[in-house]
C-alpha cells in the first residue's frame, strides 16, 4: 500500500474514533490529542456536503458559525448539534449549492468570524480606554427588597431579615 493510502486509512480511523463515546475517557487516560476539526464519515465525494466534528467546542462557537455560514448565499443548509452534554464537541453540518466545497465555506466562515470578533474586541477596548460608556451604580438588591417590604408593612427581625408574618 502506498504512503498516501496509509495516510487516508489513518485519517478515516481518526474520524471514526472521534465520533466514539469512549474517546473522551481514552484521551484523558492516555494523553491522546484530538484534531481540532475532522470530517465525519458520510460526506459527499466532492465535499459539497460534510459534517464536521469540532473538538472541545460548544454552543457558543456552534451557533456563531451556523449564523455566519447561513449568510453565504451558496449555502443550502447549515446546522449544528452537541451530540451529548458530557462530550466536549459539536457536529456542524454544511451543505452547499452547485457542488461547491463545504470545507472552503467553513474556512471562509472561520476567517469571517475571526475578523468580526477582532473588530468587536477593538471597539470594546477603545470604548473602555476612552471612558465613553454608560456606568451603572451597583445596587444592593437585598437592601432594596427589604426597604420595599418595610414600606409595604412587613417588619424585620433582629438579624435584619424581613418577617413575612408581620
Amino acid at each position: 500500500m502506498s504512503q498516501s493510502g496509509k495516510q487516508e486509512n489513518v485519517n478515516e480511523d481518526v474520524s471514526a474514533r472521534l465520533d466514539n463515546a469512549g474517546v473522551l475517557l481514552q484521551s484523558v487516560s492516555t494523553g491522546m490529542e484530538q484534531d481540532k476539526i475532522t470530517i465525519l464519515p458520510g460526506h459527499e465525494p466532492d465535499y459539497s456536503a460534510c459534517t464536521f466534528c469540532l473538538w472541545k467546542e460548544d454552543h457558543t462557537l456552534g451557533n456563531a458559525l451556523r449564523w455566519i455560514i447561513m449568510k453565504d448565499p451558496d449555502v443550502e443548509f447549515c446546522g449544528y448539534s452537541a451530540p451529548h452534554p458530557s462530550e466536549p464537541k459539536i457536529h456542524l453540518r454544511v451543505q452547499m449549492y452547485d457542488n461547491l466545497s463545504a470545507v472552503d465555506c467553513l474556512r471562509k466562515a472561520l476567517a469571517n468570524l475571526r475578523d468580526l470578533l477582532t473588530t468587536v474586541s477593538g471597539q470594546y477596548n477603545s470604548s473602555l480606554k476612552s471612558g465613553e460608556f454608560i456606568r451603572e451604580d451597583d445596587v444592593d438588591v437585598r437592601a432594596t427588597v427589604e426597604a420595599t417590604l418595610r414600606q409595604r408593612g412587613f417588619g424585620a427581625d433582629q438579624d435584619g431579615d424581613v418577617n413575612m408574618a408581620a
